[in-house]
Formats: structure tokens, C-alpha cells, sequence
């Protein structure tokens, strides 16, 4: 009796220290393994990773199999790592897939859907998403018009470093807002709040 608990306890500490490790599998580690110089075994890494469930390994494989650096270009691939990691929020990741469906690249074009995946991956605080959301809520595309929302969002862009570009759009929709929506875009932008998940 007591050699069977023995073996039972021991089986579970094994069984404990498998899963730990099933947890321990990120995109930092791949990423650690990859800057030695070992890319194909940071790819397989990543792909453990991303069974695990890791979004950000998701994120990585889709890069590879988009640039083809390392592997051979695989679109279908990319867009199946992509949506996983958007699916697991991921903000990267919901700025890519927004840009594929923008652009109509490897997908239908959707202005909507990229519109939508823009706007999470803004709100969670992504300098590029916001910039492309403020674009859409200025002009329409994708978005419903909102100028004030469009405001806040290219000032977000501007202080999160797109600077150059959001500057720019600013003095353009400026011109065309009254000083109370002006002040309203300031005040949400110093009121944003970036989603976490």
C-alpha cells in the first residue's frame, strides 16, 4: 500500500512538473533561442509554444511564415498564426491581420472587419492602430465618422511615437473642428485608459 502511494505521489510530481513546464513555453524564450542564431529551433519552439496556447508565439510563426526568412513563404500558415494570435489579443497581431484586411492582402478586402480589428488593437494601445483608426473615424472608412474620436486617437498615435505622421493629421482635422471638439479629443486622449486582458 504505502509503495503504491509512493508511486502515485511520484506520478504526480511528474505530471505537475510537465504541465509547469507546458506553461513555461513563451514567445521570449523562443525569442532568446532565435537571437543565438538557432532559428529553426526557435521556430519549433514557437510552435510548441502556440499549441500551448501562447499568443505571442502565434504572433512570431506568422511573421516567419509572412517575411520568409527562415522558412518558406506560407500564406495560409501565416493567416492561421495570425488569427491565433488575434484571437488571443495579441495587439501585433490584431494590427497585422487589421492591415491584411485593409489592404486585401492573402484575404477579401474589408475596410469593416479591419475597422474593427484596428480599434481593439488601439485600445489596448497600439501606436500604429491607433493611428489607422483615427484615419477611419476621420474619413468614414471602415468606421463610422466620429472627429473627435478621430482627434484623440491621432494624438494617442502622436504621443506613442507617430509622430511625424499624426502631427500632420492633426492640423488637417483641426482645421475642420470647432475648439469644443478639439478640447473634447484632448480630454479623452489624457483620459485613455489602455485595455488589458
Amino acid at each position: 500500500m504505502k509503495s503504491i502511494s509512493k508511486i502515485n505521489l511520484t506520478l504526480l510530481a511528474l505530471s505537475m512538473s510537465f504541465m509547469g513546464f507546458a506553461q513555461a513555453l513563451s514567445e521570449r524564450e523562443g525569442l532568446d533561442i532565435y537571437q543565438r542564431g538557432l532559428y529553426l529551433e526557435a521556430i519549433e519552439y514557437w510552435k510548441k509554444a502556440a499549441a500551448a496556447g501562447d499568443a505571442g508565439s502565434a504572433y512570431r510563426l506568422s511573421e516567419e511564415y509572412f517575411d520568409a526568412k527562415i522558412v518558406k513563404r506560407d500564406l495560409k500558415l501565416a493567416l492561421k498564426y495570425l488569427r491565433q494570435a488575434s484571437e488571443g489579443n495579441d495587439a501585433r497581431a490584431l494590427t497585422d491581420l487589421a492591415s491584411l484586411y485593409d489592404y486585401g492582402t492573402g484575404v477579401r478586402e474589408n475596410r469593416a472587419k479591419a475597422g474593427e480589428l484596428y480599434l481593439r488593437a488601439a485600445r489596448m494601445g497600439m501606436p500604429a492602430a491607433m493611428f489607422n483608426v483615427a484615419s477611419m473615424l476621420e474619413t468614414g472608412e471602415g468606421l463610422a465618422q466620429d472627429k473627435v474620436e478621430a482627434y484623440k486617437y491621432y494624438v494617442l498615435s502622436r504621443d506613442q511615437g507617430f509622430a511625424p505622421f499624426a502631427v500632420k493629421a492633426i492640423e488637417e482635422i483641426s482645421a475642420n473642428m470647432t475648439v469644443e471638439q478639439i478640447a473634447e479629443g484632448e480630454k479623452r486622449a489624457d483620459n485613455f485608459i489602455p485595455d488589458t486582458f
